[in-house]
C-alpha cells in the first residue's frame, strides 16, 4: 500500500504542475464568478463564502439513486451535501469537485446503474477524485480527447489545432460519472437576481388557482438538449424547462397551468424574431410553419402566453449583442426588444422572464461572443420594460467554473457538458433550473415543494 501511495503522490505532483502551467486557459476565457457589469445587472444576490462564517443547511438524506425533482433543484450554494455532481475523466486521471469533500458517499455511472469503489476505482485527494490504475471508471486517452483528425461526425476544431472530442447523443454522458459527497467548505457564488415582484399577475394566478398559460421560447438548450430525458437514457433527468414546469405544478397543484415549449434547436434570436441572417444553417431550419413562416406568431403569439420565457443567445453569431452579425440580420438586443414589443402589443399584461445562458466550449470557435455583454443587454431591457425579469444563468455558470479562494477548485467545461461544445448535461441543466426558479420565486423556493 505504501508503494501505491508513493506512486499516487508522484502522479498528483505531476498533475499539480500541469494544472498550474495550464490554469490560465479556461479561467482567462471562461472564468469570472461575478460576471462583470453584465453579471449582476446591478441586482445580484450576495455570494456566500465571504468574511462572515456561513452555516450550511443540512440537506443530507435526499434521494439520489434516481432522478428526483427536489434533489436536483436543491441550490448548490446552500447545503452540506452535493448530489450527483458530474465528472468526465478525459485526458487526465483526476477531476475536481465544486467543494472539498468531507466524505464521498458514492461515485456512480451517469445512468446511476453502476457504483464504483473507493480504494479500487478511485481515491480522494483534496478537491479531486483520482482514478486508480485498474479503475472501472472510463478514462478517455489524451489522443482521443484532442485528436489530429475528427473522431465523430461532429467535427469541432480546437483553437490551437486538432479536434476536440465532440458528439451528440448519449456518447459523452455515458462516459461521465456522478459523485455525491458531504462538505464543510463554501464558495463565492454570484446568486441569481430575485425578480418575483416583476411577476405579480403570474403569482396571483398561481396562488388563486386560476388558469395560466406558460410558454418557453428559445434554442436547443430550452428544447432540452442534452438532458438525459431528452436523450432517452437513465436517469431521465428533466430539462431545465421541464424542471421549472414540474416545480410550478408541484407547488401550485390547485392552479390550472398549461405549458408549451415551442423552442427549436439551432436557432438564434434573428430566427426567433423572423429575421433572415443569410446563414443557411440558421435560416433554413425545417419547421412545420416552413422556413419562411412567421415563427414568432406561430410559436408565441398564437400560444397567447400569460408568462413567457425567452432564452436565446448561444447560436447568435455577433461578438456583441448591440451589433448585427450580418448585413441582413439585427442585433441580439434589438431582436429581444422586438419580441417583447410584439407580444405586449397583443397582450399588454404578459409577464416575461429573459434567460441568459451558459458559455460554449472555450477551446473552440463556438466561444464567439462577449457573454457578459449579452447578459448586460438583457438587463438593460429589464430596465426599459415593466414586468420583465432576468434569470442570470450566466452568473451561476461562471460561479461553477470559477477558481475559488474559499476551497473550491472550480469545475471544468468538460464536466458540465453532454456534447463538449454547447449543450449542458444533467448537472448544468440543474444550474439553469435552480437559477430560473430562484429568479421567479425567490431564495426560499426549495422550501415550498
Amino acid at each position: 500500500m505504501s508503494r501505491l501511495k508513493r506512486i499516487l503522490c508522484l502522479l498528483l505532483c505531476l498533475v499539480a504542475v500541469l494544472a498550474v502551467a495550464g490554469c490560465g486557459l479556461f479561467p482567462d476565457r471562461g472564468n469570472g464568478g461575478n460576471g462583470g457589469n453584465g453579471g449582476n445587472g446591478g441586482n445580484g444576490g450576495t455570494p456566500p463564502g465571504g468574511d462572515d462564517p456561513v452555516i450550511l443547511e443540512d440537506n443530507s438524506g435526499m434521494p439520489d439513486s434516481a432522478y428526483n425533482l427536489k434533489t436536483y433543484l436543491y441550490p448548490l450554494w446552500e447545503g452540506n451535501t452535493v448530489y450527483n455532481e458530474t465528472l468526465w475523466f478525459a485526458s487526465e486521471n483526476y477531476a475536481p469537485l465544486l467543494y472539498e469533500p468531507e466524505r464521498v458517499l458514492s461515485v456512480r455511472s451517469y445512468d446511476l446503474k453502476t457504483t464504483y469503489t473507493e480504494g479500487v476505482d478511485y481515491v480522494v485527494d483534496g478537491n479531486s477524485i483520482v482514478l486508480m490504475d485498474r479503475s472501472g471508471i472510463p478514462l478517455m486517452p489524451a489522443g482521443t480527447f484532442l485528436s489530429a483528425t475528427p473522431l465523430t461526425s461532429l467535427a469541432v476544431a480546437h483553437v490551437n489545432g486538432g479536434y476536440v472530442y465532440a458528439n451528440e447523443g448519449n456518447d459523452i454522458s455515458l462516459r461521465q460519472v456522478v459523485v455525491t459527497y458531504t462538505h464543510a467548505g463554501t464558495r463565492s457564488w454570484t446568486l441569481p437576481r430575485e425578480e418575483t415582484e416583476k411577476f405579480p399577475k403570474t403569482m396571483q394566478k398561481l396562488e388563486n388557482g386560476e388558469s395560466i398559460k406558460i410558454v418557453f421560447y428559445g434554442d436547443s438548450i430550452t428544447v432540452g438538449a442534452n438532458s438525459s430525458e431528452f436523450l432517452g437514457c437513465a436517469p431521465h433527468a428533466e430539462s431545465y424547462a421541464n424542471m421549472v414546469k414540474s416545480y410550478i405544478t408541484a407547488r401550485y397543484p390547485q392552479a390550472n397551468v398549461q405549458f408549451a415549449n415551442t423552442a427549436v434547436g439551432g436557432t438564434d434570436s434573428n430566427w426567433g424574431n423572423n429575421v433572415k441572417t443569410g446563414i443557411p444553417a440558421i435560416d433554413d431550419i425545417a419547421v412545420p410553419e416552413g422556413v419562411n413562416g412567421d415563427h414568432f406568431r406561430t410559436r408565441v403569439l398564437n400560444e397567447d402566453p400569460d408568462l413567457l420565457f425567452i432564452a436565446y443567445g448561444m447560436n447568435d453569431q455577433s461578438a456583441s449583442p448591440y451589433l448585427p452579425a450580418t448585413g441582413t440580420s439585427k442585433s441580439y438586443q434589438q431582436n429581444i426588444r422586438e419580441m417583447i414589443q410584439k407580444v405586449r402589443a397583443q397582450n399588454p399584461d404578459v409577464e416575461i422572464m429573459l434567460i441568459s445562458g451558459m458559455i460554449a466550449n472555450p477551446d473552440t470557435g463556438f466561444y464567439n461572443k462577449d457573454y457578459e455583454e449579452y447578459q448586460q443587454a438583457l438587463s438593460e431591457l429589464c430596465e426599459e420594460f415593466e414586468n420583465v425579469g432576468l434569470a442570470t444563468t450566466l452568473n451561476t455558470v461562471r460561479s461553477v467554473y470559477a477558481l475559488d479562494d474559499n476551497g473550491g477548485n472550480g469545475k471544468r467545461f468538460r464536466d458540465c457538458t453532454a456534447n463538449n461544445v454547447n449543450h449542458p448535461n444533467d448537472f448544468m441543466m440543474r444550474v439553469y433550473a435552480q437559477t430560473v426558479v430562484y429568479s421567479l420565486f425567490g431564495e426560499d423556493y426549495i422550501d415550498h415543494i
